[in-house]
């Protein structure tokens, strides 16, 4: 991103630390996975947990997504979609408000438990088959069973793969198959086989039973899936503006950005709080204000400098709103209206 004189207003003018996305980069990421999901033969319903912005979620239906998914009602509750995924356990206390979403939308809810199906009466359903990540789902075949018969409305299935590798997709798509034999054996049509995240989303079709996914991130990208080569530096759209306010500890600067920033997830499998295009540097230390980095050559205080969260997800959620605009320049902002709509 360069300083260009005479146009709108520069990106690096911005008060640090700042939120800027590129939206050709975003525009070109929103079409891409829409396109392969057509090649896959699945329907897309993107996790606006990631961006939490209203106007990116019209973006994606615009472009061809059946719907949302969610996190959290509160999401669903400012974010725009007729058809909803909540892709989470939901507990009886948040029935009034789910109830209330589902007088003007279709909302579906994924369960993994004979407890909450039996709550959700009148509310369409898919039970959750854990594929080897260990956080949620029924473990079995019999259990996915179980939970679709406490279901008033079961419509499907719903798996999470998370970062599998090709040989954990293929032993999901055995678990897969199994539960979805047994629902079939016990009278129940699973229409819906709701799976994917963006790293997993090019495996999609070693599941073939898949009719959709869900991945997140593919919008914006991050320095985790840089590194994970799901993407290149060019398609990494949301980028942070820092500043140097401190180089007087020799191979290091501060920057004004840290964990109440960046948040402090690092960077998938490396340890390191972001990436800092055309630099080789490495911050490896944050403090809630402070950004440690490693570096050569020694920057002026007062530079500004972009940087690749490792996580945009909750580095989205940290910032009340976002700038966006074309080659460096500063069109708008967004208001990051999900930001903490974690109920």
């Amino acid at each position: 991103m360069h300083r260009e004189k005479g146009s709108l207003v520069d990106a690096l003018d911005l008060d640090t630390p700042a939120l800027y996305v590129d939206l050709d980069v975003l525009e070109r990421n929103i079409a891409r996975m829409q396109e392969q999901c057509r090649t896959w033969g699945v329907a897309l319903r993107p996790h606006v947990k990631t961006h939490k912005i209203a106007e990116i979620a019209q973006m994606q239906l615009d472009a061809g997504a059946i719907g949302i998914t969610v996190a959290k009602v509160g999401e669903a509750e400012v974010l725009p979609g007729d058809d909803v995924l909540v892709a989470y356990p939901l507990l009886k206390p948040k029935l009034p408000r789910l109830r209330a979403l589902a007088r003007n939308r279709r909302v579906r809810v994924a369960v993994d438990s004979v407890d909450v199906a039996r709550d959700l009466a009148g509310i369409g359903t898919l039970v959750e088959i854990e594929v080897g990540v260990g956080r949620t789902g029924a473990q079995t075949a019999e259990q996915a069973v179980e939970i679709a018969r406490a279901c008033s409305d079961f419509q499907g299935v719903f798996y999470w793969p998370s970062w599998l590798d090709e040989a954990g997709f293929k032993a999901a798509c055995a678990k897969i198959e199994s539960a979805l034999d047994a629902l079939s054996a016990a009278g129940f049509d699973a229409k819906i086989v709701s799976g994917g995240s963006t790293p997993g989303a090019a495996k999609t079709p070693l599941i073939p039973q898949t009719t959709e996914i869900r991945p997140g991130t593919y919008v914006f990208y991050d320095a985790s899936s840089l590194h994970a080569k799901l993407c290149t530096e060019a398609d990494c759209a949301l980028r942070v503006l820092t500043t140097v306010v401190s180089t007087a500890v020799p191979g290091q600067c501060v920057i004004d950005a840290g964990s109440k920033t960046f948040s402090s997830d690092q960077t998938f499998g490396v340890g390191t709080y972001g990436h800092f295009p055309g630099r080789s540097w490495t911050m490896r230390k944050m403090n809630e204000e402070h950004g440690y980095v490693e570096i050569d050559g020694k920057p002026r205080v007062g530079e500004k400098v972009w940087v690749v969260p490792s996580h945009c997800c909750a580095t989205v959620n940290m910032h009340d709103e976002i700038a966006y605009g074309r080659g460096g320049r500063v069109e708008g902002t967004w208001t990051v209206a999900a930001r903490g709509k974690v109920r």
